[in-house]
């Protein structure tokens, strides 16, 4: 009998620490959910106190419970469930916060220059075109061609024969011609390259390509409360597949003026072609505003304070890998297309409410301009409506599903001038106020040009010339919104038709 008593309390005993255990390792996953909570700091205070004192309560019990005879079974089943509810939000806080740091502080750029021969040439590695005579890329990022080339005859052990080049275009072209073997050029040209040369993807092949990163000096950007003062954030979409750093044109460029107190935001945007002056680059020269991308984000925000006569604080920069990525993590997006079109890609849009619609087809409508009736400013409209309609999405229940894929897609491929601590700052005050957005569209306009741009050396390219009563007409609505005045959609949209 006594044996007996004795097994008895021994398993008594046992089922007991395992549930201490249990309510210990909650305990730490409670501890760490808070510290990672605190380190985001995103929650406003109330929410915090909340959260905190449910987390006392049922750490309490669950380690309490298991020195008593009736109630520690309740005790582990509330262990467990906590302990995955625990794992799975920490997974989440986590990493919320490694995407809010990688977006926020990156800190160098790469610029890719390519070796390439035409398709059809014998030489299949570079050693094969060592004695060829190259053409070489010496304007938007000629700096960094020459690092290559340096590289690249350090790896050969001799010099490489080249020729100058400071219009990318004649040297595309004589190397069709056969003037030059090969050429040394930086890709953020590709897109350019092949709208001038429609199968210059085709025709070439790259020897070797040399990635050379760069620190770059951080994005002028005061540290202002963006709760309370109004703020401009330049959008800028690059033309590139893969990592965010690498050097390439903006053909997406937006100005995004949001004002805190009036809850306010409106969306400016202005055509890639428009035909401008680059600020501390092109002198007196102009250039395609796109062209503007090649030269930093800083290059992009001054030429755009300088067309509107507005501060522009700070910059955010995605690629179409985010939009793409991003739209198929929502489970797509519903888009609102002012017309019926097919892009030159083959994806077809009803004018009026598309539902569904998958990350490709919506990168898809928001570059279409081709077979839009007019071209790149029906383009800008399409851009926002897209923004629209992630926006929306964002703000539905989808977010919890797609969540993850959201912070996969932005943690390689966007960033800002932002700090972590304003982007941190905004979200703690729209969960704190609760309050809606109004948010407004505005564009401006131009007439189709064909001129020579800095970017380009001697060839003439389509640009397209300012409509300065539409920049005027923008540009007092920005300051309308940084001022605080409520102006409303029906006005703006009256502006642009007239």
């Amino acid at each position: 009998m006594g044996n007996n008593k004795n097994n008895r309390r021994k398993k008594r005993k046992n089922r007991h620490t395992v549930g201490k255990i249990l309510a210990i390792l909650q305990i730490v996953l409670s501890i760490v959910f808070v510290v990672v909570l605190l380190m985001i700091n995103i929650l406003p205070m109330k929410y915090l106190a909340i959260i905190f004192g449910i987390l006392m309560f049922l750490d309490a019990f669950a380690l309490g419970s298991q020195f008593t005879r009736s109630a520690h079974i309740i005790g582990k089943v509330d262990c467990v469930l906590m302990l995955f509810l625990l794992a799975f939000a920490n997974v989440y806080l986590i990493r919320t916060n490694a995407t809010l740091f990688s977006i926020t502080s990156n800190d160098y750029k790469v610029d890719r220059i390519a070796i390439a021969v035409l398709n059809d040439d014998a030489a299949q590695t570079l050693k094969d075109a060592a004695d060829y005579e190259f053409g070489a890329q010496v304007i938007g990022g000629s700096d960094k061609v020459e690092q290559a080339i340096v590289e690249a005859s350090n790896e050969l052990g001799q010099d490489l024969a080249y020729y100058n080049y400071d219009d990318p275009y004649m040297m595309v072209q004589d190397l069709y011609d056969g003037n030059v073997g090969a050429i040394i050029y930086n890709t953020a040209y590709d897109s350019s390259l092949t709208e001038q040369f429609p199968n210059f993807a085709a025709d070439i092949r790259e020897l070797k390509h040399i990635e050379i990163k760069t620190k770059v000096e951080t994005v002028s950007g005061d540290k202002k409360d963006v709760t309370k003062t109004p703020f401009t954030v330049f959008i800028s979409g690059i033309d590139t597949e893969g990592s965010i750093a690498t050097t390439s044109r903006s053909d997406v460029n937006m100005l995004v003026t949001v004002n805190p107190n009036t809850n306010q935001v409106l969306m400016t945007s202005i055509p890639r072609d428009y035909y401008v002056q680059l600020p501390g680059i092109s002198g007196e020269y102009r250039d395609k505003l796109t062209h503007a991308g090649l030269y930093g984000p800083q290059c992009s925000m001054d030429t755009l304070s300088q067309l509107f006569g507005v501060d522009v604080d700070y910059y955010a920069k995605v690629n179409f890998t985010t939009l793409r990525d991003m739209v198929d993590a929502l489970g797509g997006v519903d888009l609102d297309s002012v017309y019926e079109f097919t892009t030159i890609s083959g994806e077809y849009f009803v004018q009026g409410m598309n539902y569904g619609v998958d990350g490709s087809s919506a990168l898809a409508f928001a570059r279409e301009r081709y077979n839009l009736p007019n071209g790149d400013n029906d383009r800008v409209m399409n851009q926002q409506i897209v923004m629209k309609a992630i926006i929306n999405k964002c703000l539905s229940p989808a977010i919890l599903t797609g969540y993850m894929g959201i912070m996969d897609s932005l943690s390689d491929s966007f960033e800002t001038s932002l700090s972590q601590q304003q982007i941190s700052s905004l979200v703690r005050m729209q969960l704190n106020d609760g309050d809606g957005w109004d948010m407004l569209s505005s564009r401006v306009v131009g007439t189709g040009d064909e001129n020579t741009c800095y970017s380009s050396g001697d060839n003439v390219l389509y640009v397209m010339n300012p409509d300065e009563n539409s920049v005027n007409t923008a540009a007092d609505f920005i300051n309308r919104i940084r001022n605080g005045e409520t102006v409303t959609q029906d006005e703006i949209t009256a502006s642009m038709m007239n």
